[in-house]
């Protein structure tokens, strides 16, 4: 297994989604440096996809939902969010309050 595969099935998933290659897929979620995108995923970016969702900083009752449907770590987070906020069936302030922390850190 490579080290970043939840971050290429990400890519994937989002290439099937939208039909764009997968550098154009995987350059929606590179963090921009400066007034240029970077050429590959940095160290960051792969631990961030690794970390558990219990390191977000979000309520107990959110992450307890989260885990309910099976969401473990950031990377599977994104996964699921790929379609829109939407697909994580949460009641609005739940979604909004998820959105909000992805944002803050980038995502």
């Amino acid at each position: 297994m490579t080290v970043n595969r939840d971050f290429k099935r990400i890519v994937r998933r989002r290439m099937r989604k939208t039909g764009e290659s997968y550098t154009a897929a995987r350059r929606h979620f590179l963090v921009r440096q400066g007034p240029h995108m970077t050429t590959q995923a940095t160290r960051t970016d792969e631990t961030m996809l690794e970390l558990s969702i219990d390191q977000l900083q979000l309520t107990l009752e959110t992450t307890r939902i989260l885990k309910a449907q099976g969401i473990e770590r950031v990377g599977q987070l994104l996964e699921r969010t790929l379609g829109g906020i939407d697909a994580l069936r949460l009641e609005t302030k739940r979604a909004i309050e998820v959105r909000d922390v992805l944002a803050s850190r980038g995502l």
